[in-house]
């Protein structure tokens, strides 16, 4: 008989105001001589703050209990989290008795969120980042007010033609796996939600877009909403630092962003029709997933924090990334200045035989597939834009003249290294 855990899911709405300005596409400094030759829409700064909702911007939180232990993951729908906002996530949480190893936080990576922290927007005085901390801590204790006895499930499916590696679009690698996580009522079998794992970046709609939108997420939710009335879809990123949706049709095997550089900006690429097909079929994958899905064995669940220090440019190469990201936060760009790495962490989490790891920043596909292959773990579900933000985690092949993430990640070469190592010892100490 499968073992039993007390479980439940909640969310809340974390839309701010309409008229906060949005991130995901920033003011990008195009007049620099050493710009990259080939920005593929990134370019698109958006010209006007925030006029509308297309859909509400979630926080969603599962909550399991088991062995008298408690852990949190929630999923957000912002462009990023700081190391900061999960700290105070962690801190509210540890009066609801959850450790802090135990609680994971993870944005979605939409690229039609507000600028949380006022890093490029805004007045840091008036960032949604409080308003959304509250916010999150309100679902998890909703899921935690919750609990009733319910049964876990994995299930695995397999997603590969609606991705592409925005490097190499034609064979580079991607990750087609749709992982799912299905929590059922003991008491009458009823779906109370999945959680769904994919790597692929929320950026269907472009800079033209004005709405607040968890872009292809929202059709996700909405699709499975329809197929398990009452259930609560939690949405997990992967490692898609470098993986971009496809541009219909699927079969052409083109990224959704069309070819852009400095003369031709600016170029639109998307809106909500792709958003929408995009969603819909992952739905139907995670549906095949959790329709499938077996029994997980369960126990007290288990959090492992490893410290990780990412080495950072120097100099020159340092200050081309700050200004060409065209940060107007002081605080941020004093975060960076004058240091020689920047300190994270890994997380894994353990839920019986189920485990998690959870990596900080945008995670290049090939360090993520790496990793699945060699943890020697199954299930394992990789998570990325996890706990803090770092900007681009690559392989050292990628940092490539002209490209735009070779100039848009504060990051070294040895990033990749150093992650891969400490989420190892992440895994290795569950």
């Amino acid at each position: 008989m499968p073992v039993t855990v007390n479980a439940a899911l909640a969310s809340s709405d974390i839309t701010p105001p309409v008229g906060t300005p949005m991130s995901g596409y920033p003011d990008l400094r195009r007049d620099l001589p050493w710009a990259p030759d080939a920005i593929k829409g990134y370019v698109g700064r958006r010209q006007q703050p925030s006029e509308g909702i297309h859909d509400p911007l979630l926080a969603t939180a599962l909550a399991l209990e088991a062995g008298g232990t408690r852990a949190v993951i929630v999923g957000l729908d912002t462009l990023v989290v700081s190391a900061a906002f999960t700290d105070e996530v962690r801190e509210a949480l540890a009066d609801d008795g959850v450790a802090p190893e135990n609680v994971l936080v993870a944005a979605s990576h939409t690229h039609s969120g507000p600028d949380l922290f006022a890093w490029w927007e805004g007045e840091p005085a008036s960032a949604p980042a409080a308003a959304t901390v509250e916010r999150t801590v309100s679902a998890a204790r909703k899921a935690l007010a919750r609990l009733e006895k319910a049964e876990l499930a994995v299930g695995l499916g397999s997603l590969d033609h609606v991705s592409v590696n925005r490097r190499d679009e034609v064979g580079g690698a991607i990750d087609p796996t749709v992982g799912v996580v299905r929590a059922t009522s003991a008491r009458d079998g009823s779906v109370l939600g999945l959680v769904v794992a994919f790597a692929c970046h929320p950026v269907t709609l472009d800079y033209s877009n004005f709405l607040f939108s968890a872009d292809y997420v929202w059709a996700l939710r909405e699709t499975l909403a329809r197929a398990y009335p009452g259930a609560q879809c939690l949405f997990l990123n992967g490692a898609a630092g470098n993986i971009n949706p496809a541009r219909f049709p699927y079969e052409q095997r083109a990224n959704i962003y069309v070819p852009q550089t400095l003369d031709n900006y600016p170029v639109y690429w998307g809106g909500f029709g792709d958003a929408g097909r995009l969603g819909r079929t992952l739905a139907g994958a995670a549906m095949q997933a959790a329709e499938r899905a077996l029994p997980v064995e369960v126990a007290a669940p288990t959090g492992r924090l490893v410290p990780v220090s990412l080495p950072l440019k120097r100099g020159a190469e340092l200050e081309q990334y700050l200004d060409f990201m065209h940060f107007r936060s002081e605080a941020y760009r004093r975060s960076l200045t004058g240091r020689a790495e920047l300190e994270s962490s890994v997380q894994s989490l353990a839920i019986g035989s189920l485990r998690l790891l959870a990596l900080p920043g945008e995670v290049f596909v090939e360090i993520g597939l790496e990793l699945k292959a060699t943890a020697g773990v199954e299930p394992l579900v990789l998570v990325g834009y996890a706990n803090d933000d770092v900007r681009y985690v690559m392989t050292d092949d990628a940092y490539v003249a002209g490209q735009y993430e070779t100039v848009g990640t504060p990051l070294a070469a040895g990033s990749a290294s150093a992650l891969a190592t400490a989420a190892r010892c992440a895994l290795d100490a569950l």
